[in-house]
């Protein structure tokens, strides 16, 4: 990327809302995490769709709505902290997307319950999101879907300069949020797959009652607005930790 691309990505930075959202979600709010850690809420918080672990509602409930469960995967036991180059990155995430979970972090009973309550599990073909949703419900054969990946990430950074992987990732998805795609899947692109893949949900939760979604962060933020702008009923941006889960609900038809 040239200078131009970065001087737009840190012009671009100090607005965008994904980013606030993140940050928001490391501040430790207990509204914002499904699982571990949060705030029991009330029924009446549970019913506008807050995220945070149980008590989990009646099996009639679930005839009388239905329920969409955004929860992303657990993490991969990779590495995160050693530098790397920016041209260095396309490796690095091929690697991690070719690692285990980390067995040191485990999902949390609530995220494990649901899972094993829901008639319709679904996950990425990513092997991080395919391998969660085994150890959430051993019995439930997934359906797998496409649909449902990671938003694509450009790697083709020249840059020699050793950074942290995290950091390479924060910059060249600044600068895909700011149009540069350097040919991997566009913004626009993801954000239409985010609606198919909200409306296959849908068609799920509305044949099953619930389903659970053993997706990605970004992916499951941009579900969950096409989500919240068809009617449900739920968290505006679902957590992107680890392990975490935003409920979205809505009437039954």
């Amino acid at each position: 990327m040239g200078r131009g691309v970065f001087r737009a990505v840190l012009i671009a930075t100090l607005s965008l809302r994904m980013a606030a959202a993140w940050r928001f979600e490391q501040s430790g709010r207990p509204t914002c995490t499904g699982g571990p850690g949060g705030v029991t809420p009330s029924r009446s918080a549970w019913m506008a769709g807050l995220q945070g672990p149980g008590p989990w509602p009646v099996a009639e409930e679930f005839i009388r709505v239905i329920r969409i469960i955004l929860a992303r995967h657990g993490r991969p036991a990779w590495d995160f902290r050693t530098p790397i180059p920016g041209h260095g990155l396309a490796e690095w995430l091929r690697g991690e997307a070719d690692a285990p979970l980390d067995s040191s972090h485990p999902p949390s009973a609530d995220l494990e319950q649901l899972s094993r309550m829901a008639k319709c599990l679904v996950t990425s073909p990513l092997r991080r999101s395919r391998d969660s949703a085994q150890l959430l419900a051993p019995a439930t054969a997934p359906l797998v879907d496409p649909c449902f990946r990671e938003a694509e990430l450009p790697c083709a950074i020249r840059s020699g300069l050793r950074l942290r992987p995290r950091l390479w990732e924060w910059l060249a998805r600044s600068a895909w949020f700011c149009g540069w795609s350097a040919g991997a899947e566009s913004f626009k692109a993801a954000r239409a797959r985010a609606s198919r893949a909200a409306s296959l949900l849908t068609a799920r939760a509305e044949a099953c009652g619930a389903v659970v979604l053993v997706g990605h962060g970004l992916m499951n933020i941009l579900i969950a607005r096409r989500l919240r702008i068809a009617g449900w009923r739920g968290p505006r941006f679902p957590s992107p930790q680890h392990w975490t889960f935003g409920v979205y609900e809505r009437a039954a038809a």
